[in-house]
Formats: structure tokens, C-alpha cells, sequence
């Protein structure tokens, strides 16, 4: 049962994190910085997905919360997609320098794609193992 509040806290933080971001990008608060050839047309790419992100993020901890069995499925795909933004992140940042670089920008991105790698495999297997076996209790 713990485990479950936790991939539900995790869910409702990843959602509303996500839906901040981007409302500081779009409000001008959050500027999206050039630091290397194409990056802003590369970050702002990422509205929609990031959006779908919101979406099965606060669908997992409303599932989790009912106690809906589709909350396991919820919480494997939304740290599946966690994952894969994560490591699509980490080899772009690879690929362009940007791994290297440490502006306080860079800094927090690092920080953004290491959330997405561990809280998305976190996601994944708790909602593998825990709220599967809390659906079966």
C-alpha cells in the first residue's frame, strides 16, 4: 500500500512539474536558451509529448488512488515514457557537448533527465510489482 501512495506522489509531482515547465517557458519566465545549434527548436518540439507525460501522469494517481487495476498499466507507461525521454535526453546531451557544459541551464537539465531515469524506472517497476500485488489484496 505504501508503494502505491508513492507511485501516486510521484505521478501527481512528475504531472505538475512538467505542466510548471512549460507554462514558465510559454509565460517567458522559463527562457529557452540557444546553447548549441537548433536546441530551442529541439526543446520546444516537446510541448505535445510533454503534455501526453502530464496527462498519463495525473491518470496514474487518479487510477492509484481509485484503486483500479488499469493503474498498473498507467504506471508502466507513464515511467516508460519517463525512460525513454530520460535516455533520449542523456545521448542528445552526449552527442552535442551539452553533457559537459555546466551553466546553471545545463545543471538543471541534468537534473531533469536523471528524474526521468530513476523515477521512471521507479514508476515502472512498482507499478509492476506493488500496485499490481495491491489490486490482487
Amino acid at each position: 500500500m505504501k508503494a502505491a501512495r508513492l507511485v501516486a506522489g510521484l505521478s501527481l509531482v512528475t504531472g505538475a512539474g512538467i505542466l510548471l515547465q512549460w507554462i514558465l517557458v510559454w509565460t517567458g519566465t522559463f527562457p529557452v536558451v540557444e546553447s548549441t545549434p537548433g536546441f530551442r527548436h529541439y526543446f520546444l518540439s516537446f510541448a505535445v509529448a510533454d503534455m501526453w507525460l502530464v496527462i498519463s501522469a495525473f491518470m496514474t494517481a487518479f487510477l492509484v488512488r481509485r484503486g483500479d487495476r488499469r493503474a498498473v498499466l498507467a504506471a508502466v507507461a507513464l515511467g516508460s515514457a519517463m525512460l525513454f525521454f530520460g535516455l533520449y535526453a542523456l545521448l542528445y546531451d552526449l552527442n552535442t557537448g551539452l553533457l559537459f557544459k555546466t551553466s546553471a541551464e545545463e545543471l538543471f537539465g541534468k537534473g531533469v533527465t536523471l528524474y526521468n531515469i530513476a523515477v521512471g524506472a521507479v514508476l515502472m517497476w512498482l507499478g509492476w510489482t506493488s500496485v499490481a500485488r495491491a489490486d490482487a489484496a
